[in-house]
């Protein structure tokens, strides 16, 4: 009973995650504004959020009688809570780059391809059985992941082939079908890195959570482990949003000497052309960059001998259109000119909160047999996104609805049908 409410409650927060971080970037939500707030800046907020839900709860335990030698975790324990805030900074800012361009329905599934991996982790760490069930699970896994890019083309496939037996309604349905890319279901190259790092990031977030509770001091509970991390976190969010900023300042990211032209023209002209629509207060920085950019062959060059003021007025123009989107992610100040979607990222530091103490307090099982659980509502975001009028196909909807049986099967424990804690490394004194 333990596990299952936890899971429960683990599901409705990472699934309201999910949507709170996409509607937080997305302009009709946020005032019909410009968001104006980069992924850097929402984590830092993200993070501000967690920490004063999860300071709350440390002075409630300590108002209660809890002595000050439970708020210690101890150093081997401590020294896993900042790996992970590491890696938790990191996979935050990444979760907040993709709803800027893609609906969580498209990404949700590929970040969690790890957990496919979590039984082999275990035997490796915990010595943990790796069954057949975990082979159905990872095999349902993958077919999941690639129904909504392989189906539409077996289904045209198998109904030419029907209409070339005479089939009348088959050839009606060929000629109502035209498989052409939707450019918003497209995960492009800078979204693939970024599923690739958050899925390392999460990974490694289980194991160290594993590792933190096997080594935390006896009597020390969640509320703690979760105030340490975000201590942590929070360091690490604010040295990014201070350290980077001086490196891209310094090595000019945003006044290049040269540029293609189909950058210039399809990514950094129509952004700012669509901003300046909207903000009145950029309005200019398109034409900044025509009146100093020449168009030589297929790239436009930066014209030579420009004032100081000139090139401030360029750099301003390049980041605002996020031309180097790396740099681009730890840009802004922390008091943004819209406050709505700072609204949304302090709801998801609430949810973010509630299920990081539910992880710690479930991270005394082994992490393959009961983390996938906490992914049930994958197979829900398809329906969740479709009623927020985004467009979802009926492939997606069975892709997510495959991919989640595979994550539950490929833990479900059939000849012991329990999960046991895994061995504490303090043992109580």
């Amino acid at each position: 009973m333990f596990l299952i409410v936890w899971l429960g409650i683990i599901n409705g927060a990472l699934g309201g995650q999910y949507i709170l971080n996409w509607m937080g970037n997305q302009q009709r939500f946020v005032g019909d504004k410009p968001v104006g707030v980069t992924p850097g800046v929402m984590t830092w907020w993200r993070e501000l959020s967690k920490l004063a839900w999860a300071f709350v709860a440390v002075v409630i335990e300590k108002l209660r009688g809890k002595e000050w030698k439970y708020f210690w975790p101890g150093m081997l324990s401590l020294s896993t809570i900042i790996i992970a805030a590491f890696t938790g900074v990191i996979e935050n800012i990444g979760f907040f780059y993709l709803p800027k361009y893609y609906s969580p329905h498209l990404y949700a599934p590929y970040v969690n391809v790890y957990l496919a991996f979590l039984p082999f982790l275990g035997k490796f760490l915990f010595k943990a059985t790796i069954r057949k069930e975990h082979w159905y699970g990872i095999i349902l896994v993958v077919l999941g992941l690639a129904l909504p890019h392989v189906a539409p083309h077996l289904v045209l496939y198998g109904a030419q082939i029907l209409a070339g037996m005479g089939v009348a309604w088959a050839q009606g349905f060929i000629a109502t079908q035209v498989i052409k890319p939707d450019p918003k279901a497209i995960l492009d190259f800078t979204a693939i890195i970024w599923i690739i790092i958050i899925n390392g990031c999460l990974c490694s977030q289980q194991i160290l959570n594993n590792k933190t509770v096997q080594t935390v001091l006896p009597g020390v509970g969640a509320n703690a482990l979760v105030f340490w991390r975000e201590i942590w976190k929070m360091l690490f969010i604010c040295s990014a949003l201070f350290i980077f900023p001086l490196i891209g300042s310094a090595m000019k990211v945003n006044m290049p000497k040269q540029v293609e032209a189909t950058t210039f023209e399809n990514k950094v002209m129509v952004k700012l052309a669509d901003i300046e629509k909207r903000d009145n207060t950029v309005v200019g920085k398109k034409q900044i960059l025509l009146d100093n950019y020449d168009k030589i062959g297929d790239q436009y060059v930066i014209k030579q001998n420009l004032s100081k003021e000139t090139q401030e007025k360029i750099e301003s123009a390049f980041k605002v259109a996020e031309f180097h989107r790396f740099f681009a992610l730890f840009d802004g100040s922390i008091i943004p000119k819209n406050w709505w979607p700072i609204l949304f990222v302090v709801l998801a530091g609430l949810t973010g909160y509630i299920y990081s103490f539910g992880f710690f307090k479930l991270s005394k099982f082994a992490a393959h047999f009961w983390v996938p659980y906490t992914n049930a509502y994958l197979a829900l975001i398809p329906f969740v996104m479709f009623l927020f009028g985004e467009k979802v196909t009926g492939y997606q909807i069975a892709g997510a609805i495959v991919v989640t049986l595979g994550l539950m099967i490929g833990v479900s424990d059939y000849s012991r049908n329990k999960v046991e804690e895994i061995e504490k490394k303090h043992k109580q004194v």
